[in-house]
């Protein structure tokens, strides 16, 4: 006798199946946010190790280039990397095709044309050439991580990303520059995940077959929900950086760059361990190999690491801006202090934000970025006559600190609203229900 399977139990073939049962959303949290925080902790030493070296110039062409980059290409790509991630195959086939042949060429005219520019600032043309094409490289590799994720192979996707980063390292402490350093790393990390993605029998195509003009215009138009959150995302990080570079000094924006990128290397550890939630809603949404519990610990492990790596560089910071950084102007540990302040309120948001994407509903995660990018926009918009790096990294805090708070609050109303809800009718009787008859009266 045949019995009829359920939905969930219907698990229809698709190209990035898994084999046998995904391991456990926990232990890929763990895997995940570990792995990030190895890839910070070399990105934190190689930008000590540069600025050690004096090379405040390398630091002030990667922040640029890469806070410039950002925003093209979300400008370009328009949301289409969570859709890659979270979307159905066609709509994973048209981000593929629009990354190709749309976002990649106009991030190389953009990075030609930023360089023209800033070179004449104080930049040096080699060093901005190589950060866009560190970018560049980056963004083709985040499609082939984003087929890991799919995969639910975080720990293959963990050692693509430590071991490049671990080779950038290695080629800074034998004398390359920071940015030719990184160069190399993102060309390794792209070849790497090239060959994880395509290889065994769920293997993805080839990162240049596939492709389709039509497909790629199409993208455009299913990638319009997350269009305004990921430019919400990218202004977010990197508005800061881009209005001290209108304003002040390289050296004073090599060093406030560094501190960002410690910092946005922090976000990164708690949001790689909040995209395996995301990845196992969306698996769950569009039915992909077995089904998985979807519960708090990844939100639980990420906010809590949050808080204890925040105070950790609170308490730490005068001596990483001084003595590690060797960073030459004074108030730079305060700026860190601001912004790690910042990192627990942010990992609160991303993790309702993440949750909402793997769950299909963009509109919801789209309002929670564009509140923050609004208040940052704000922030830094009243200290336009004045504004330098402690105000930048203030209004950065301000602004997450806040948006977490409202979350915060609006759960908490949520739930003692459903559960006033609850005991008000399970007060009220029913009018069909008899009363029961006293002990010891039979009724008739």
């Amino acid at each position: 006798m045949k019995h009829r399977l359920t939905p969930e139990q219907a698990v229809p073939e698709r190209t990035e199946a898994e084999q046998g049962r995904p391991a456990g959303v926990r232990s890929n949290t763990i895997v995940a946010s570990v792995a990030s925080l190895v890839s910070g902790l070399l990105n934190a030493a190689m930008l000590a190790y540069t600025a050690r070296q004096g090379q405040t110039g390398e630091i002030a062409a990667y922040s640029v280039m890469t806070a410039a980059l950002t925003w093209v290409a979300n400008l370009v790509m328009g949301g289409s990397s969570l859709l890659y991630v979270s979307g159905n195959d066609d709509e994973r086939r048209a981000a593929h095709s629009q990354r190709l042949l749309f976002a990649v060429p106009s991030m190389i005219t953009a990075m030609l044309v930023i360089a023209a520019l800033y070179v004449d600032r104080g930049y040096g043309m080699t060093a901005l050439i190589s950060a866009g094409s560190v970018m560049v490289l980056n963004s083709l590799a985040d499609l082939r991580f984003g087929d890991l994720a799919r995969q639910m192979r975080f720990v293959a996707a963990s050692a693509a990303v430590t071991g490049t980063r671990l080779l950038a390292m290695l080629l800074l402490i034998a004398g390359a520059p920071l940015t030719t350093a990184l160069l190399a790393g993102a060309l390794s990390y792209l070849v790497s995940t090239e060959v994880l993605a395509c290889r065994g029998p769920s293997a993805a195509r080839p990162m240049w077959s596939g492709l389709s003009l039509r497909a790629a215009i199409r993208a455009f138009r299913l990638s319009r929900q997350l269009f305004t959150y990921s430019l919400a995302e990218a202004f977010t990080g990197r508005a800061g950086t881009i209005a001290l570079s209108l304003v002040a000094s390289p050296q004073v924006v090599g060093c406030f760059g560094a501190l960002t990128s410690i910092y946005q290397a922090l976000v990164a550890v708690t949001f790689s361990g909040l995209r395996v939630p995301m990845a196992v809603r969306t698996r769950r949404r569009h039915r992909l190999g077995p089904s998985v519990a979807v519960n708090r610990d990844s939100e639980m492990i990420a906010v809590a690491g949050a808080v204890v790596i925040a105070a950790g560089v609170i308490v730490t910071a005068p001596w990483l801006a001084t003595s590690l950084l060797a960073l030459p102007i004074p108030e730079a540990a305060l700026w860190l202090q601001l912004l790690a302040l910042a990192l627990p309120f942010a990992t609160l948001s991303r993790a309702i934000a993440l949750n909402r994407i793997g769950d299909g509903n963009y509109g919801a995660a789209t309002r929670i970025a564009l509140a923050i990018a609004l208040l940052l926009c704000g922030g830094l918009l009243i200290q336009t006559t004045a504004l330098g790096p402690t105000g930048a990294a203030a209004a950065a805090t301000v602004a997450e600190v806040l948006v977490a708070g409202v979350l915060v609050l609006t759960a908490l109303s949520r739930r003692l609203g459903r559960g006033r809800h609850r005991r008000r009718h399970s007060a009220v009787p029913d009018p069909e229900r008899r009363p029961a008859p006293p002990a010891g009266v039979v009724g008739r």
